[in-house]
């Protein structure tokens, strides 16, 4: 499907400007925006309504001596946040003298399923186990947190997902949607309630006579960093701070396990989102998706090198498998999707041959490739577990809740859900019933993959200066994509392909001033055969450095490119909204 493009009115300001003003930042909020400042635009963990109830029940737990869990979920984000409170809670219990009690569990992706499960609360009762601590997940499980409750468990919720059909009324609730929350950031991950809750915690120690050095609490950000990115939570308002600071952070951690996964990843460079998303992240995650969740968490939560190299090795190896496993399952999803492009508005593919941790990345790769909505299922055990990803504004928990009582279990949030379902003749009934709320939503026209282009810049006019101002724009992540711009008109002077198999595609343009330069586009060595030498071709593209052998240059990385055959059959209107 091909990409509409929305390029922004040319306007007088400079560039940096008319990139913060397509962004929505005000020109009162530019400093604040490009400058953020800890004290001012962050708030305080006090905000949430019930962190004193929470900070006091965990707080007798540890002086007793109560069996407590930490709760998780087996993505990058439920993982970083129990790794968070759990290694929390074991400095304050080390620093105040205090029985350490506490354990991490995350729940098996196939045995378990997304949430809290009931048999894993009759287990925890069995036991002994008196406070469970749920790390982004629970808010959609009160049956289950019921029973917690009827076996003499006290809960508190650390979550930020989509309310679910029963809410959890006898559990302590850190989540800013909540019913009556005031807390003012509504796009924290579930790390980053974690990461609220730490800090009380460490707030009370102190109260309590605890050796925390001043500044501790930052320290934490490297994990807020990783989850937020991994998350896609939004990049504004206090989240950005987050971010902004959390890198900082990540760039020096202490944790050992950080350290041992750069080092069998090859980081050597500055760490930004694009390495927490590419690098890190699908690290953290493989575990989750192929093994045990369990892995991730050991790595994160490591006190010295060696168990951390060790744990970090499992993820690596786990990784590279994760890599070859989805490549293969990939085509016969791609296949699918093919077949049910005519008048389908959401991709609903399914396989019994599926990993199932593999389907939230196979849906993913679906709406990047075919700009639809999409849903990928796959068989595990009896039922079918499944994995949303959104487009054009399609809310993904409100499309779910319109399909009737179907499902075992469903959540999320409007853009990323998951979901279980009874049996494989519950697939086709979905399929059905989510493409009718579909339709009604997107209408005839059905979604629109759209590219927003900040302005029309040739490349003679992209300098070192521009880089470093637009480079202040970062941290680039949801809500703060990277600057775009189109160049228009430039010829073809040579096309190479790169990579092992032809993947990727590097150019040679030539702009309107005669200058030459380079361009790389990722993915894009399909067009190999189509593009001739001396082509016009219109391309929107991100500014970039490429820095290889101890040299720096700046690359043109494309990101959508029109060819001189699509110009002539795509009429301007139709393809460009500027």
């Amino acid at each position: 499907m091909k990409k509409i493009w929305h390029v922004a009115p040319k306007t007088e300001i400079s560039i940096l400007h008319q990139v913060l003003q397509n962004r929505g930042v005000a020109p009162a909020d530019v400093e604040r925006f490009l400058s953020p400042v800890w004290g001012r635009d962050t708030f305080g963990h006090g905000e949430f309504t019930q962190m004193p109830i929470a900070v006091e029940r965990i707080f007798k737990a540890l002086s007793k001596g109560e069996p407590m869990v930490i709760h998780g979920d087996y993505d990058a984000d439920g993982v970083s946040g129990t790794a968070l409170l759990y290694t929390t809670l074991r400095d304050i219990a080390a620093k105040m003298g205090l029985p350490f009690s506490v354990r991490a569990f995350l729940p098996d992706r196939e045995r378990d399923g997304y949430g809290v499960a009931m048999h894993n609360v009759d287990a925890f009762a069995k036991d002994g186990v008196k406070l469970i601590v749920t790390v982004d997940c629970g808010i959609a499980n009160g049956l289950e947190l019921e029973r917690a409750h009827a076996h003499g468990m006290d809960a508190i919720v650390c979550d930020h997902h989509q309310m679910g059909q029963h809410y959890p009324h006898h559990a302590i609730i850190l989540h800013p949607l909540a019913p009556g929350e005031t807390y003012p950031n509504k796009t924290l991950c579930g790390t980053g309630v974690s990461y609220k809750l730490c800090c009380a915690l460490i707030e009370e120690a102190r109260k309590r006579g605890a050796d925390f050095s001043d500044g501790f609490e930052k320290w934490l950000l490297d994990l807020v960093a990783v989850a937020t990115v991994t998350d896609v939570m939004p990049l504004l308002g206090e989240n950005r701070t987050l971010e902004y600071f959390g890198l900082k952070v990540l760039q020096k951690t202490k944790r050992p396990g950080l350290r041992a996964i750069y080092e069998l990843a090859g980081l050597k460079d500055e760490i930004d989102t694009e390495t927490i998303g590419f690098r890190i992240g699908p690290r953290l995650n493989a575990a989750g998706r192929l093994a045990s969740a369990e892995i991730a968490f050991k790595t994160l939560a490591a006190e010295t090198e060696e168990e951390a190299l060790k744990y970090a090795l499992e993820l690596e190896t786990l990784n590279k498998q994760r890599q070859s496993i989805f490549a293969e399952s990939y085509k016969l999803a791609r296949e699918q999707a093919s077949g049910m492009l005519e008048g389908a508005q959401v991709l609903v593919v399914y396989s019994d041959t599926w990993l199932p941790g593999i389907v939230g990345l196979i849906a993913g790769r679906l709406v990047t490739e075919f700009g639809m909505p999409a849903f990928a299922m796959a068989r595990a055990g009896e039922v079918v577990v499944g994995s949303g990803r959104s487009l054009g504004g399609l809310h993904l928990v409100e499309a779910m809740n319109s399909c009737g009582e179907i499902f075992l279990k469903r959540g999320g949030h409007p853009q990323a859900c998951g979901l279980t379902l009874e049996s494989p003749g519950h697939v086709e009934v979905f399929r059905d019933r989510v493409n009718v709320f579909a339709k009604n939503y997107f209408g005839e026209e059905g979604p629109k993959d759209k590219l927003v282009i900040d302005a029309e810049l040739p490349l003679s006019e992209v300098s070192w200066e521009l880089e470093k101002l637009l480079s202040s724009c970062a941290p680039f992540g949801e809500g703060n994509r990277p600057p775009m711009f189109l160049a228009k008109e430039i010829i073809v002077r040579d096309a190479i392909p790169m990579g092992a198999t032809g993947a990727h595609l590097r150019l040679v343009v030539e702009g309107a001033d005669g200058a030459r330069h380079r361009m790389i586009g990722f993915g894009f060595g399909h067009l190999i055969g189509e593009l001739k030498l001396g082509d016009r071709v219109d391309v929107v593209y991100e500014i970039s450095i490429n820095e290889w052998n101890g040299n720096r240059e700046l690359q043109f990385k494309i990101v959508d490119l029109l060819a001189s055959k699509e110009i002539k059959e795509f009429a301007a209107a139709e393809r460009v909204d500027a």
